[in-house]
């Protein structure tokens, strides 16, 4: 009987798979379905495996190299060894002729070798205090730059920018349609009977007496950089304007835009509370001002270090320079020379502002 048929036998007496034989030996199974289809011929080492693993000797077997067909032996003879599942330390030294017939060949050895698989070590972690740490580290990060995000770059995103090609952002927009705490527009009467007051959704400043004009200042406000722009409609008098950098306005000294209902205009600096005592830096008149009252301008003043350049209905106007005063409050008025009472209505303030 051939060496595949006891094979089989011998597995099938035992109730053993192919797998299962394939198992105890540390091969595979297409290598015991290989032996048991006489298409190949265990090695040596295998041979050896095969007689312990069976209880029986080659003869029995029928693995004796002298039965073997020559073409067979060959066969044998060529064949790759299948990769031992298991380590195996094989001995280099002390080699009698007793013993050499059960190691494997040297092709089967330089196979193993190959294949040998080496203890293996634990990675060397992190302590756990340094991966926490650097967790801790990658969410403050992260959590900065989300607050970075919200704080400064999406608002500055959707900002309104300033449409007179000033620097600066939008730091006042004030409907006036009623006190605002960020500016203290002043409310009241003075002893002349002229107002400053919030009323019918807008901001009005009167002055009942003939060549007067009064003043009504964002109390709480102090730029140094920026631009200002308010829209305005002349109900009743002779002008009204801006004014800006008010650096004391108990003692009249500020910048001073007037603009009649003609669109004549005038920037003046005002030194003291009398007219005939302000500077006149320039005067002239504004082709894109809508005349008459009742007529809605949009008035703004932009300040860039002593640079003064004045703005109606978006169209410049004047440009002048004048570093007498670098800050100050902001506001607006209403005056006549003979026509009695002046009133004008403000409404929509902004502020861009360079100020740190």
């Amino acid at each position: 009987m051939k060496f595949s048929q006891i094979l089989k036998k011998e597995r099938t007496i035992r109730g053993w798979s192919q797998a299962m034989l394939a198992q105890e030996l540390g091969t595979t199974p297409n290598t015991i379905s290989a032996w048991e289809r006489d298409v190949s011929m265990p090695s040596p080492y295998f041979r050896t495996k095969l007689c312990a693993l069976l209880g029986k000797n080659a003869a029995e077997l029928n693995l004796v190299e002298e039965d073997l067909e020559p073409a067979t032996l060959n066969q044998w003879k060529t064949e790759p060894s299948p990769i031992a599942s298991e380590d195996i330390t094989y001995p280099k030294q002390n080699i009698s002729p007793e013993n050499s017939a059960i190691l494997p060949s040297s092709r089967e050895v330089q196979e193993v070798e190959n294949t040998v698989t080496y203890p293996s070590f634990p990675r060397r972690k992190w302590f756990t205090g340094k991966r926490a740490l650097f967790a801790l580290v990658c969410c403050l990060l992260a959590l900065s730059i989300t607050v970075g995000l919200v704080l400064y770059v999406i608002p500055g995103l959707h900002a309104e920018k300033n449409p007179y090609g000033g620097q600066g952002v939008l730091v006042l927009n004030n409907s006036l349609q009623g006190p605002h705490k960020q500016t203290n527009w002043q409310e009241g009467w003075n002893e002349n009977h002229a107002s400053c007051q919030f009323k019918n959704g807008a901001y009005y400043s009167s002055q009942p007496l003939e060549g007067y004009f009064h003043a009504c200042l964002a109390q709480a406000t102090n730029f140094t950089d920026f631009t200002f722009e308010v829209e305005m409609v002349l109900l009743q008098g002779d002008y009204g304007g801006l004014i800006f950098r008010a650096v004391n306005s108990v003692d009249s000294k500020y910048y001073h835009f007037r603009v009649y209902q003609d669109g004549t205009y005038m920037l003046k600096r005002y030194v003291s509370r009398a007219d005939d005592d302000a500077l006149l830096l320039q005067k002239g008149t504004a082709q894109s001002f809508a005349r008459g009252y009742k007529q809605k301008n949009r008035l703004a003043v932009v300040v860039d270090s002593t640079r003064i350049h004045i703005y109606i209905n978006g169209q410049a106007i004047l440009t002048v320079n004048d570093s007498a005063y670098d800050h100050g409050q902001i506001g607006v008025f209403a005056d006549n020379d003979t026509h009695t009472p002046a009133e004008a209505v403000f409404s929509h303030a902004k502020v861009w502002s360079q100020d740190a």
